[in-house]
């Protein structure tokens, strides 16, 4: 997925921030960062599924590069 992708994805997610929408990024067949963008806010959460981790972003920008980063490298969170 391009990093163009991902960040159309995350657009749509902020444009319905009203309602709960979530977007899950598998890498290797596991689920592996769960995305919503928090209610009445342009800011998204990032959740670490194997981890736990919670990160917020409020830029899209940012965000899409954190999850390309997290899903095309070999370094896990």
């Amino acid at each position: 997925m391009t990093n163009e992708s991902i960040k159309a994805l995350l657009v749509t997610i902020c444009q319905y921030n009203t309602v709960r929408i979530t977007q899950t990024f598998s890498k290797d067949d596991m689920d592996w960062i769960r995305v919503r963008c928090l209610p009445g806010t342009s800011i998204l959460e990032l959740t670490y599924l194997q981890s736990e981790n919670v990160e917020t972003y409020d830029s899209v920008d940012e965000a899409a590069a954190v999850i390309e980063k997290a899903l095309y490298s070999h370094v896990t969170v």
